[in-house]
Order: structure tokens, then sequence, then C-alpha cells
């Protein structure tokens, strides 16, 4: 990281997370145009925030019906915002959050953007102006303390802590720089999870948030089993939580239609096999069966004439 966040080097570890901090480029776009975007954006869902709130409260009708009013015209504000944003970045993805931040996201870990680096690095949430949409936020690792609009964090969700249990491989945060790297868990107490890390044996203690399944775990539930499943199951990974955002959620839903398919598949393909495999066993019955050619054969029709004249 530039300074002043330079990056401390553990030869001892490896990094398993480069990707993640992969920025798509800006440069050939107006970034400063791009960026008020963003933040017009948010401060547009910051105001529907607060007629909702109001809405929620309201008694009075003709009260009631002015907010929705205004609630209605904030949706159309919105929805063109988001129209001019994909336009100034000739792209539907989003290079930045477009997220609000709440208060109860104090203490959580977030993905923070470096403006110099035109990267993602995880950081913690120390502190939230709802009003204006900034926060203080310290990049994991390092001991300044920095204020950021919104649109430069993204609040990542709580793991589940079920996914985390004494023996179990996971990566965690190591908090001299902030990165994800491979351990186990030794025993879970009240101050946290007890991780010895795999390169050099350190252990630290480390919060929920700053877990996360290892990606060997992650890739195969990618590749379940689909064939001893009667039913499709969700896994626990994909799961939507209640700290899941929209665009979190969206993304799940993305990759549970997927393996949707990918079972449906599964199963036509099973189907399949075992209409294979059956044609194959009686084929190779009768084919072990060696008829007399010396004697002719004898209808079955006949046999029962003679039965019958008996």
């Amino acid at each position: 990281m530039s300074e002043p966040y330079k990056k401390q080097k553990i030869d001892s570890f490896d990094y398993y997370d480069p990707p993640e901090n992969y920025q798509p480029p800006v440069q050939q776009l107006d970034q400063s145009k791009v960026i008020e975007g963003y933040k017009t954006l948010i401060m547009l869902k910051n105001h529907m925030f607060k007629v909702n709130l109001l809405l929620s409260h309201e008694e009075e009708s003709s009260t009631i019906a002015e907010l929705k009013n205004i609630k209605d015209e904030l949706v159309l504000a919105k929805e063109a915002q988001e129209k001019e944003i994909a336009s100034l970045q000739k792209t539907q993805d989003n290079l930045f959050s477009v997220n609000r931040l709440n208060g109860e996201d104090i203490d959580k870990l977030a993905k923070a953007y470096h403006e110099q680096d035109r990267k993602w690095y995880n950081a913690k949430l120390i502190q939230i102006d709802t009003e204006e949409q900034e926060a203080d936020i310290q990049f994991i690792g390092y001991q300044e303390v920095v204020k950021m609009h919104a649109i430069f964090i993204k609040v990542q969700p709580i793991p589940d802590s079920k996914l985390f249990t004494v023996g179990q491989q996971c990566e965690a945060i190591y908090s001299s720089d902030g990165r994800y790297y491979l351990g186990t868990i030794e025993k879970v107490t009240e101050e946290g999870y007890h991780i010895r890390f795999k390169k050099n044996s350190n252990r630290e203690i480390v919060p929920l948030i700053y877990l996360r399944e290892a990606k060997k775990q992650l890739n195969d539930s990618k590749k379940m089993n689909f064939e001893e499943m009667d039913e499709f199951q969700v896994p626990e990974n994909l799961k939507y939580l209640p700290t899941d955002n929209e665009q979190q959620r969206q993304a799940k839903k993305k990759k549970i239609k997927a393996m949707k398919q990918t079972f449906k598949l599964s199963k036509i393909t099973k189907y399949a096999q075992e209409k294979q495999s059956s044609w194959q066993s009686f084929s190779q019955k009768v084919s072990t069966i060696k008829p007399d050619l010396g004697q002719k054969a004898e209808s079955i029709y006949r046999q029962k004439c003679d039965q019958l004249k008996e």
C-alpha cells in the first residue's frame, strides 16, 4: 500500500487474496465525475431512508401523503442517477459501494478503498456519521484512522459461527498486515478464535469477523455431489443472512440459480447413465445364452396344446 499505508512484508506467509484487491481500471474515465455520481446516489438513498423512517411514525394522513410523494420523487431520482453512473463508467458493474452506512455497522469488518493504490484493503469501522455518510476507518495492521465517504467502504457480512469449529481449517486476517492466511482453529473462548497460522505456526486470537472459509472448502462446496441428493439444498455459505446487503443477496441468488441448473443436469445425466447401464447388463446376459443349433426350437403354443391333450 502506498505511503502512509505501506504494507509490511512477511516472507513466511503465502498471500491468498490478491485477486479480491483488484479494482477495475478507471483511468480512462472522468473519475471525479464517477465518484460524485456515486456520492449523489448515496445521498438520495440516505434521504429515502429518512423519509421511510418518518412514514413509519407519522399518523397524520395529509403528512403521510406528502411524504409518499417525496419518496416517489426520490425513487425516480435514484433510478436516473444509477443510469447516469452506468453511462459514465460504461459498465453496469459497481466500481464503488452503493450502500449507505448504518450506525449498526460500527466495529464491523469492511473493504476500504485506497484511492492512490486503486485497491480495496481490509479495515475496521471505528465511527460513523450517518448524516454525512462518512466513517472513520482503520486499515488492519496500521495505526492511522482515516475518514472516508460511504462509497469507499464495503461493509462485510458477519460470518456464520457454525462454519468455524475447533480443529477446522479456515482463513483468518493476520493483525500485522490485514491479509488472510490459512490457519487452524485451536479453541474458541470469550476472547475470540485462537488461530494457529500454517506457515510459521504464529498464534493469534481474532474475532469472528476476521474469519472466512478456506478456499479449498469453498471449492469443495462448489463440487457438491448432486447425484447423492434427492432434493436440491442451498449450501450454508450461500444462505441469506440478515446482514447481507442487496448486492450480496443478488450475488448469492445468481450462484444458487446456477447450482440448481447443475443439479437438474446431474439428475438427467444420472438417469441416462442408469438406463444405459441397465441395457448393457441385459445385453451381456443375452449374449451368454448359446442356442442349440442342432435342434429346432419348439413353439410355446405347440407345448401348450400337448399339455391339454394329455
